[in-house]
């Protein structure tokens, strides 16, 4: 049954890309494009359909890119082999390993009782509170990683408050996940070390501009849309599940009672310290030593210091995660080495000035940030920043925009994934928690993209212009 189930399922999906390679391969290369860069094309349209569908897992089909490309010949197996590996895949292999650490310390929910405690035991308080958080920690932990850390604890607030309550709480719950989800998904945009699709552009601003930014920097730049966003997402919350409870003092005291019997111990404050360590190395030499190399350091303390074994890291790092963030470097590199993405970027800025008369930096950035956040809802972030992010880096040599604004406009952009389960991994681990369906996401998630898109513009027009980017 279950053989069957896979050849009517996913068998269907791979066919269907291996389908559409085919057809693309057959037609003869258009004007401008070379037979290696149609090539490339197939490639990339084969690997959208299996990002969208997820036929087979993501890093089996990331291992597809690699398959490919040698057996096409669009590279020998070492020079493909090279293409996989960047100082960007250390740094989020090293984060993800940092946020195992801070995880084992439960810093995110002593982060979090330290807030409610300020803001009092109000539900619409508590889930500001809760967004803050996810916010703060997602800009230097990975945005999945704080989802997980903290649903467990929404969930525990909500089954206290479930039992001493006689209403319903379904709003409730999904004010409160939903708070975690979008919290740290606003958040991951901060900070490079915030989410995947902000290493892979980091990644492919170096590999296809030639450019670098600091870490200090994106943060000077983007930490504004996350500050307006997280007040604008508190509202949205409240207007789309209004709860039906509001005081959750029993719930938090049992929290408290918790984090009570988990005293701060040395081990507590080492790992702070090897963190705000980590972090200021990246701000303040980053750009000379390697944001990777540093993140590998940071987690190297922690083994030294014996504040995590190495099986934490096995059993806490999604290693797949790590080959989709190769994998995204690889293809943006065959893209950009073949001319394939140099292609698009021409043709769409032949059909924006040609096709509807449009020119200027507002269009154009409209056009990216709008191709982000489309993709973004379709496939994972990372995947979505590997697709759009060698394209949107070529608009630039038909155009007088700076490759560092148009790297960060399309990494925010893939920021914007508000409205499938499927868009976000924080989506997908409060969907999993039951509270959630799927149509939820739709309800919040268009006022959340329309607000997002309203605060980059406003940012981008002002800040981003003050500062001279644009």
């Amino acid at each position: 049954m279950k053989f069957r189930n896979l050849i009517t399922t996913s068998w269907i999906w791979i066919i269907v890309a291996g389908l559409v390679v085919f057809a693309i391969l057959s037609f003869q290369p258009p004007a401008g494009l070379s037979r290696d860069g149609q090539t490339a094309l197939a490639l990339l349209a084969a690997v959208v359909i299996l990002f969208i569908s997820e036929p087979i897992p993501l890093p089996g089909i990331i291992f597809f890119i690699a398959i490919y490309q040698v057996f096409f010949g669009l590279g020998t197996p070492n020079q493909v082999a090279k293409s996989f590996m960047h100082d960007a895949v250390f740094f989020i292999m090293g984060a993800l390993m940092i946020g195992v650490a801070l995880n084992n310390q439960a810093i995110g929910k002593r982060l979090i009782l330290i807030l409610i405690n300020k803001v009092g035991n109000n539900a619409r308080k508590i889930s500001f509170a809760i967004i803050t958080t996810a916010a703060l920690m997602a800009g230097f932990i990975a945005d999945h990683v704080v989802a997980a850390v903290m649903t467990p604890m929404v969930i525990s607030l909500l089954k206290t408050t479930r039992e001493e309550s006689d209403k319903s709480i379904a709003n409730l719950s999904k004010f409160l996940l939903f708070s975690v989800a979008y919290g740290a998904t606003i958040g991951g945009l901060y900070a490079p070390s915030g989410g995947g699709r902000n290493i892979v552009m980091i990644g492919l601003l170096d590999e296809i501009a030639g450019q670098q930014i600091g870490f200090g920097h994106w943060i000077l730049l983007s930490l504004p849309i996350t500050v307006l966003m997280i007040p604008t997402t508190s509202a949205i919350l409240n207007f789309v599940f209004k709860p039906e409870v509001m005081d959750l003092s029993l719930a938090v005291a049992g929290l408290r009672e918790e984090l009570e019997e988990r005293e701060v111990t040395g081990e507590t404050w080492m790992t702070l310290i090897i963190f705000a360590i980590t972090v200021v190395l990246w701000i303040s030499v980053g750009s000379l030593l390697g944001l990777g190399i540093l993140a590998l350091l940071g987690a190297t303390l922690y083994l030294v210091f014996g504040l995590v074994d190495w099986e934490d890291y096995q059993r806490g790092v999604n290693w797949g995660v790590i080959v989709i963030y190769m994998g995204a470097l690889s293809m943006g590199s065959l893209l950009n080495r073949t001319g394939a993405a140099g292609w698009i970027a021409n043709s769409v800025m032949t059909f924006l000035r040609e096709g509807l008369h449009l020119t200027g930096v507002a269009p154009i950035s409209a056009a990216i940030s709008v191709l982000s956040a489309t993709m973004t809802n379709l496939m994972s972030a990372a995947a979505a920043a590997s697709v759009v992010g060698p394209i949107t880096l070529k608009l630039t040599e038909y155009s007088t925009l700076n490759p560092v604004f148009v790297a960060l406009l399309t990494a925010v952009s893939t920021s914007f994934g508000f409205l499938l389960l499927i868009a976000t991994p924080p989506n997908a681990i409060i969907y999993s928690s039951g509270y959630i369906k799927a149509r939820d996401f739709l309800k919040a998630g268009a006022l959340m993209t329309v607000a997002g898109f309203g605060i980059l513009s406003l940012v981008v027009a002002v800040w981003w212009n003050l500062l001279g980017i644009i």
